[in-house]
């Protein structure tokens, strides 16, 4: 099978997968493994390697970028403290125990057992992310989880490069690990801000809707390979650029470009998620094939005191660091209540790996420097997979019974910031208007109807928050809605009606529907705000 047919094979499954998953009310990448593993067992079908430099090259950049662009750098300095916590310490943490772990109890070599821990060390940016897109959480936990995950590849993969090092050279290079961390990440930033930078100029000179579109879907990648090329962090290179951008983008960016683009990387975060977890349950066969011994009952044995090993550490380190530095610091006069248990209960169980671990594993060398074979690969190889469908599939089918135990989704609205929002844009709408030139009639006109529709948005907003509707109330507004959508519907209708008999062209039908496609979003915002 050539490889485009592949993968037009493997998106329809896709669909048909998602279907599935949204039936069943499950997280799609959950749903798209276990789809990938039960095809990876039908013996006629083409073996399918997930190659380590897709996973790096095609997969990562983009989605790094777009959730990078999607997170707030404010939020991201104000934790930093906690993500740093998780994004570097952990992973160091985690190696080491999976380290010690491996080597004495599964019976691995210190050189093979130090690289399966800097496999598993990081949790997966592209995992997290799509487990988490359909929860509603509270801001800071979201805040630390989106850091965590967008920063600990690059410390993994220091650790990583050391690890096969001392693996094939059998030299302890120690001393080395946090320069070759410094430089891998301050590099790496620089190029990103850089990077960052110059598609902000381009973006200046080609205001084109497209072609903005075309750049934002680029940046990843700019960033991404030259920091790779000089054996920097191009994680924290696309990391650096979309937190640049995200800053920059909304003061140049036209409205129409932002819509377009926001569609179009939708379509594409979708798919390549999609394919990148049908991927990973495809490769059951090349791990199968790869472990050529031990018995059934040892590879299940070591796999469970692995996939344990990582879910406790992080469960440990997570609610250590919680309270034991406050414990220390508190003081009797301090009125600053201490945190409760839920915010670090959840982002202890948010440990999942997915395709970097795996793309981790698949990349080491088969053989060693003398020629002799990789110690250990095959079960590093096995080790890997298992610990991905344990944290993936238990952690990601337990995460909803999780999150309605311990009532977190109320807390993640901002009323107030919204409030601050609505009340300074109708302020500055009603400044702008008071001072705007006085023309002809229709000029005073207009001005007057627009001082009405702001002034009553202004006092609306000073009423202060919303009291809790009635059921009578309730009724009005869905009964409201209804009927706009309905007449939204009607309009949309007698514009394709006035297409078929040739009264308006297909661009005038466009033009109009895309009004009708707006009100009807305005009216989803609606309903998403209402209490």
């Amino acid at each position: 099978m050539q490889p485009v047919d592949l993968v037009v094979c493997l998106l329809v499954v896709q669909v048909a997968l998602v279907v599935v998953a949204q039936r069943v009310h499950i997280s799609y990448p959950i749903v798209l493994v276990i789809g990938g593993l039960l095809l990876a067992l039908f013996p006629r079908l083409p073996e399918v390697r997930l190659e380590p430099s897709t996973v790096f090259l095609v997969f990562l950049p983009p989605l790094l970028y777009w959730d990078a662009v999607n997170s707030s750098w404010r939020d991201f300095r104000d934790n930093w403290h906690a993500i740093s916590l998780l994004a570097i310490w952990l992973v160091f943490a985690t190696t080491m125990a999976v380290m010690v772990v491996a080597h004495f109890l599964l019976g691995l070599l210190w050189g093979p057992a130090f690289v399966l821990g800097a496999v598993l060390g990081p949790t997966d940016t592209v995992a997290v992310a799509a487990i988490l897109e359909r929860f509603s959480l509270p801001r800071q936990s979201l805040t630390v989880l989106r850091g965590e995950s967008l920063l600990n590849d690059a410390s993994a993969l220091v650790l990583y490069e050391t690890a096969l090092h001392v693996t094939q050279s059998k030299t302890y290079v120690w001393g080395s690990l946090s320069t070759g961390f410094f430089v891998a990440a301050g590099g790496g930033i620089i190029i990103g801000l850089a990077i960052g930078w110059l598609m902000l100029q381009v973006r200046r000179l080609a205001p084109d809707t497209l072609l903005g579109s075309t750049i934002s879907l680029l940046t990843g990648f700019a960033a991404f390979l030259p920091a790779d090329a000089l054996h920097l962090s191009g994680v924290l290179a696309v990391v650096a650029a979309g937190f640049y951008l995200n800053w920059h983008d909304p003061r140049m960016v036209s409205a129409k470009t932002r819509l377009q683009s926001i569609a179009t990387w939708e379509v594409i975060t979708f798919l390549l998620n999609g394919l990148l977890f049908i991927l990973i349950g495809l490769q059951l066969r090349t791990i199968l094939g790869s472990f050529s011994s031990g018995s059934l009952r040892s590879v299940i044995r070591s796999s469970l005191v692995i996939s344990g090993t990582v879910i406790l550490v992080r469960i440990i380190w997570v609610f250590i660091f919680a309270y034991v530095p406050r414990l220390r610091k508190r003081q009797p006069s301090s009125r600053k209540p201490q945190p409760g248990w839920r915010q670090p209960a959840l982002i202890s169980w948010v440990g999942i790996r997915g395709g970097i671990s795996l793309a981790a594993a698949l990349a080491i060398p088969t053989s060693l420097g003398d020629g002799s074979p990789f110690p250990g690969r095959s079960e590093i190889l096995i080790l890997t997979f298992a610990v991905i469908l344990a944290t993936l599939v238990l952690q990601g089918l337990s995460l909803p019974g999780l999150l309605r135990w311990l009532k977190l989704a109320e807390e993640g609205t901002e009323p107030a910031e919204e409030q601050l929002a609505q009340k300074a844009m109708a302020g500055a709408a009603l400044r702008f208007l008071k001072l705007a030139p006085q023309g002809d009639e229709i000029h005073r006109r207009i001005v007057y109807e627009l001082q009405q529709t702001y002034q009553k948005r202004a006092e609306l907003i000073t009423m202060g928050p919303k009291p809790r509707l009635g059921i009578a109330e309730v009724q009005y507004r869905n009964i409201k809605s209804s009927l706009a959508r309905e007449v939204i519907g009607v309009q949309r209708t007698t514009l394709i009606d006035l297409r078929d008999c040739g009264s308006i062209s297909d661009d005038m039908l466009r033009h109009h529907q895309l009004v009708l496609d707006l009100e009807e979003l305005q009216l989803d915002e609606q309903e998403r705000h209402q209490v």
